[in-house]
């Protein structure tokens, strides 16, 4: 049986526990990585493996129309992005802690802060649909994924500083502490009216 490594975020993990790609890679015939996610490339990502699996996979890539015309910039791109940025990596793993801290004791949000390794941020929503959260967070400008119908994902990046992540926490708390509140105020309304018959 062959085994493949999507190493899509094959950076992250090596920023995050000192293991080489090189060591994470060996276990594996064949691993693809990505330049433009976290690395902060436009574009671009690659395919390791051994000179018969490559020939054939650069057969089958041709076969479905991924051959690229003066690729050399999307190449420069990527080789700019393994030079200067994943080193930087970290910064965005500080990052996701920050939030993840930031928002932990909120109204309504579930998190375990010690499963924030890299720069993924999962948490739950209780007091209400997480697409709905998240909807109340984009009219704030703030853009975040929703995950199931409780679940909601944030990944801080290359792009995103720790003001930016201290903003992002003061927009979480404004629409966790509104609707806490109301969940609040409702729950008080249902107890008045049962009291009442």
């Amino acid at each position: 049986m062959k085994l493949h490594l999507d190493g899509a975020r094959l950076w992250h993990a090596t920023a995050t526990t000192g293991i080489a790609e090189s060591e994470y890679a060996r276990h594996f015939d064949s691993v693809s990585v990505c330049f433009s996610k976290g690395l902060g490339a436009p574009v671009g990502s690659a395919l390791a493996g051994s000179r018969e699996f490559i020939t054939r996979a650069r057969r089958f890539k041709q076969q479905i129309g991924g051959g690229f015309r003066q690729a050399g910039i999307i190449a420069a791109g990527a080789l700019y992005a393994l030079q200067n940025n994943r080193a930087r990596l970290i910064e965005d793993h500080e990052n996701a802690r920050l939030l993840a801290e930031g928002i932990a004791s909120l109204p309504g949000i579930e998190i375990d802060v010690s499963t924030v390794e890299t720069n993924i941020v999962r948490f739950a929503v209780t007091s209400l649909p997480a697409g709905e959260f998240v909807e109340r967070l984009y009219e704030k400008g703030l853009y975040v994924l929703p995950s199931g119908t409780d679940g909601v994902r944030a990944i801080p990046y290359l792009n995103i500083t720790k003001a930016q992540v201290q903003e992002a926490i003061g927009i979480i708390a404004s629409v966790a502490e509104a609707y806490a509140d109301k969940a609040g105020a409702m729950t008080g309304q249902a107890a008045t009216r049962g009291a009442g018959y």
